[in-house]
């Protein structure tokens, strides 16, 4: 059980980056900039408490620290903050407008910019544990970033990914985009489904242990009725699954690597 404690003050900020997005390729999308729109308090994703349940080991221990990529609003860190104030939160983003908004509203952790493909961008230091929240499916392979989260956890530590995998041996590549125009009509990445497979051999090819945890989707799962991309439940031969609007079944599942 979490005790209250006082917090600790927050670790200090990381330097500030080079403000231009990065290149084309990387992920990045200025579809994420509707998080601006969406304060951390009031933007808990129902996934937030199954991956604090499996990170509660690592947050639990003296100094535990995390760094949170592609933290966008900050929202995740905002739920940790609640439930273990002692941890040291920080939160990199490539968009700066997320990076500002992210540090005004969730004062217990330090944000800066950062790219996970960029190793230059990264901090310099290690953490207990790192997490990319439904950010893996936006890279159409593994390679830099994979070894860059790896090389951010302390020994002991754990890295936390939480998206769709494929059950399946097979790779699976995606572009969306929206036909009534907005977006501008640009193809988005961002729902890749790489297998469980691919990761295994990568993390074996290093000498690392891993383990993939199912999750279950909520009965009822937040979503905006004006937006055809957000997720919603839906049943698939009597089980439950996520999909959206551009007809893909997304197989969530949390992927945590021991380092």
């Amino acid at each position: 059980m979490n005790r209250p404690l006082n917090p600790v003050p927050p670790a200090p900020a990381l330097p500030p980056l080079d403000t231009a997005l990065p290149p084309a390729g990387t992920g990045t999308r200025a579809l994420d900039l509707r998080y601006l729109e969406r304060p951390p308090a009031e933007h808990q994703r129902p996934y937030f408490p199954f991956v604090a349940h499996h990170l509660r080991e690592v947050l639990d221990r003296p100094g535990a620290s995390v760094l949170d990529i592609g933290c966008a609003n900050g929202a995740f860190l905002h739920h940790l903050a609640g439930r273990y104030p002692r941890a040291r939160l920080t939160g990199i983003d490539a968009l700066p407008a997320l990076v500002e908004h992210a540090a005004r509203h969730v004062p217990r952790a330090s944000f800066a910019l950062g790219d996970v493909g960029r190793a230059e961008t990264l901090p310099a230091q290690r953490y207990s544990a790192v997490t990319l929240l439904t950010l893996h499916s936006h890279f159409d392979s593994l390679d830099p970033w994979l070894d860059h989260v790896l090389d951010l956890v302390e020994p002991g530590g754990r890295a936390m990914l939480f998206g769709p995998f494929n059950p399946h041996p097979v790779d699976v590549l995606v572009r969306l985009r929206q036909a009534d125009g907005e977006g501008d009509g640009a193809w988005l990445p961002g729902w890749n489904v790489h297998s469980r497979a691919a990761f295994a051999d990568h993390l074996a090819a290093r000498g690392l242990r891993h383990r993939f945890h199912d999750y279950q989707p909520p009965t009822s799962v937040p979503r905006s009725p004006n937006d055809p991309l957000s997720t919603r439940r839906a049943t698939l031969d009597g089980a439950p699954v996520l999909t959206n609007g551009g007809g893909l079944l997304l197989p969530f599942a949390l992927l945590e690597i021991t380092v």
